[in-house]
């Protein structure tokens, strides 16, 4: 589960990472999983983002998703 968890930090990148995807994997220290299994994963994710949010969006799963409390 964490190779998931890693690929979500990756993939959404803050301010200051304005490098390309596969130097902002490989140049990473903190990945619990291998920076190879990430890249692929965040490479093809990100080729299939259109595709992907389509299914999500048509299948109505995050009306299904039960919400996590907000924590204050």
């Amino acid at each position: 589960m964490s190779l998931y968890y890693d690929a979500v930090t990756l993939l959404v990148p803050s301010t200051d990472q304005a490098d390309s995807l596969k130097s902002r994997v490989f140049n990473s220290k903190h990945l619990k999983s291998p920076p190879k299994q990430i890249y692929a994963l965040v490479s093809e994710a990100s080729k299939w983002s259109s595709v992907l949010s389509e299914v999500v969006e048509k299948s109505q799963l995050l009306q299904l998703e039960r919400k996590k409390p907000c924590v204050v």
